[in-house]
């Protein structure tokens, strides 16, 4: 590896660095209660997502919470999940007295596999959470379809989707609600976040009721987000990456592996024994404020980041790439590579001074402290072996053509 070369990131934030910095200043001494501008990003964002209503939580855990309590399903009720998602949502399912079953993964749509989807249909599940991974359009339609028939409430987790389609229909529209996650590395990303989006007016005034029960906004929330969104900036920004933050994860990886092999490092895993109170508390105006001048600039970066993909699939047809359905438009939040061995494939990466890494989501069927744990094979190998190559909008033709080289050179060997 030449010690004098470029560093490639394996992720980046979509903000500039003046931006985090503007954003950490109103952290510590803005106004965070103005209702009006938040009314006005759920306005926007409800238009934009193509549905007839939006309430703003804290987290996408918390608009599910919200969801599914004012369902009112009975308790023991089951709960369709994907077994790759952030634990929050199986500790919401819990505390309401629910009962999370797992649905294993297409390995080419990464979402739910169909058979083993129609397997775990029975009369006590009542809701299904169905979530396209990592910018991938899984067969909404056959998806969605089968839950309603057998009369389940669908609600889509499209947070790292934002803009994909099936033939011609946006994600998060499919389902009788959806959920988008704004937090941080998301396309719109507004230093967190939670996005209830439906068409059916009672539910919404039912969650703006729940909405405005909420504590105010934290402002020890909002800095430690806006400081971590500043930091991930300054350390994914070169030349800082080349000569600081690219060596010291090559020294974490020494040090903790796996760890190093997650995209934002591990998670904790273990049950809450109750939820937190700040996942209770309101959705800021200084963020709603990130997402108003931000939501409209998402289309155009989508847009380089999918030529990249595509440039790097056509010239790496040996690299197996999930291929999910003639019908889909993706968008590639992360491009995602069913790698042999993901420790051996960063080191390969690594080699050539690329970064690369496995999501940070968890494999929550499988984790010891909760009920249900099931062994999912699809899903297990996802979790352990699929790695994130670089694909964000500001590579440089030079940045693609080093992916590619690697890729190539990886494929050889």
């Amino acid at each position: 590896m030449n010690p004098f070369q470029k560093k490639i990131p394996r992720g980046v934030i979509y903000h500039s660095i003046g931006e985090s910095v503007r954003y950490l200043l109103g952290a510590l001494t803005g106004p965070l209660n103005n209702e009006t501008t938040v009314h006005r990003l759920e306005t926007a964002f409800a238009k934009y997502s193509q549905r007839n209503h939006c309430t703003i939580f804290p987290f996408a855990r918390t608009a599910i919470y919200f969801i599914l309590k004012n369902l009112n399903l009975p308790k023991g009720s089951e709960v369709l999940l994907p077994p790759i998602t952030i634990k929050g949502i199986v500790d919401v399912v819990l505390d309401l007295g629910l009962t999370p079953r797992y649905v294993d993964i297409d390995m080419e749509t990464v979402s739910f596999d169909i058979d083993d989807l129609a397997r775990k249909i029975n009369p006590n599940v009542r809701a299904a959470i169905v979530t396209p991974l990592f910018g991938l359009v899984p067969d909404m339609p056959t998806i969605t379809d089968l839950l309603r028939q057998h009369g389940i409430y669908v609600i889509e987790d499209f947070s790292q989707c934002l803009n994909g389609e099936h033939g011609g229909k946006r994600i998060g529209t499919f389902g009788d609600a959806a959920v988008y996650s704004a937090s941080s590395i998301k396309t719109l990303d507004t230093l967190g976040g939670g996005f209830a989006i439906i068409d059916d007016a009672a539910l919404d005034a039912r969650l703006k009721r729940d909405q405005a029960q909420l504590a105010p906004a934290s402002r020890s929330l909002i800095i430690k987000k806006a400081w971590v969104n500043l930091v991930r900036n300054v350390a994914t920004t070169n030349p800082v990456f080349s000569l600081l933050t690219f060596p010291m994860l090559q020294l974490l990886r020494k040090i903790n592996p796996s760890s190093a092999l997650k995209q934002t490092g591990s998670r904790d895993k273990k049950r809450l024994s109750k939820l937190p109170p700040v996942w209770f508390t309101r959705y800021s105006s200084l963020q709603a404020g990130i997402g108003l001048a931000h939501i409209n600039q998402v289309q155009a970066q989508d847009k380089t980041r999918i030529a990249n993909v595509e440039r790097i699939k056509v010239a790496s047809p040996s690299a197996h790439f999930p291929k999910t359905t003639s019908a889909s438009r993706n968008v590639y939040w992360q491009l995602i590579l069913h790698a042999e061995d993901a420790a051996s494939s960063q080191r390969q990466f690594s080699e050539r001074g690329i970064d690369i890494a496995t999501s940070s989501l968890e494999l929550v069927c499988a984790l010891t402290d909760y009920p249900n744990r099931e062994l999912l094979v699809n899903a297990q190998r996802i979790y352990d072996n699929g790695v994130f190559i670089p694909c964000y909008p500001n590579l440089t033709d030079a940045d693609i053509r080093r992916v590619i080289a690697a890729l190539g050179a990886q494929a050889r060997r």
